[in-house]
């Protein structure tokens, strides 16, 4: 090589790494390095959200994603939360949502029985305790609603009424002898609530803030049903609202 060659060389050399350390000083202008609790709290979260989500694709073939927060929703029922446990002694994990798989075919079975005792009525599922870890896609309705091997039920029931609050607990000895004729097991929240109320409650805001506010309801009462036990859950009997 030439001395001009050379020169040219070493020359195109220099203007390469000028440019190489330029463009590494804006990289690190605009993409600085993350400071070490972000890089630890990022890996809490995936280690905490990613075996989670890997064991309900596995299990379901449904599309799942971990929120900001670290809770597990379904792209199939957005804005449901899927509650997932870990259990030691079965090394695996429990959830809740097949309840969810379920709920069209859990209203329709829960309506059947409503019918003769609310006149007018709507009614919600949702997951309550965690499933055994062999119930799948393949669980019906009928086996949350009589599994009885699990302290928790797996389903409660949401009712909204317009009907009498006088008579209520002629009512709830009808939906108790009800179910448990049918050995059903289920957490069960029912709110009469007024005629303007009632239409304003649907899928979206049954468990919202203002449906939850004493001036939304005129009473609520919440308890457990089992083939054989009835319970009342918080307090003693029905809770009066200024709905």
């Amino acid at each position: 090589m030439t001395k001009k060659g050379e020169r040219r060389l070493v020359i195109f050399l220099c203007a390469a790494a000028v440019i190489l350390v330029a463009a590494g000083i804006v990289r690190a202008k605009l993409h600085p390095p993350r400071p070490l609790h972000e890089q630890i709290a990022d890996y809490m979260y995936h280690s905490r959200t990613d075996p989670k989500l890997e064991y309900l694709i596995e299990k379901y073939g449904d599309e799942f994603i971990a929120t900001e927060y670290g809770s597990i929703q379904s792209t199939r029922f957005p804005g449901l939360q899927v509650h997932l446990e870990w259990s030691e002694q079965d090394q695996t994990y429990k959830d809740t949502y097949i309840v969810y798989i379920r709920q069209a075919e859990l209203e329709d079975l829960l309506s059947t029985a409503l019918n003769d005792i609310y006149s007018q009525y709507k009614i919600y599922i949702l997951p309550y305790g965690l499933c055994p870890n062999d119930y799948n896609e393949n669980t019906t309705a009928i086996e949350l609603l009589k599994c009885s091997d699990t302290a928790l039920p797996l389903v409660q029931l949401w009712i909204y009424t317009t009907d009498e609050v006088n008579d209520r607990d002629i009512s709830c000895e009808m939906l108790q002898r009800k179910m448990q004729e049918l050995g059903y097991f289920l957490y069960v929240n029912v709110r009469y609530v007024s005629p303007e109320n009632f239409s304003r409650i649907g899928a979206e805001n049954f468990r919202g803030d203002e449906a939850l506010k004493k001036e939304f309801y005129r009473c609520i009462g919440s308890f457990y049903i089992s083939p054989d036990s009835f319970e009342w859950s918080i307090t003693d009997g029905w809770l009066e609202g200024l709905g």
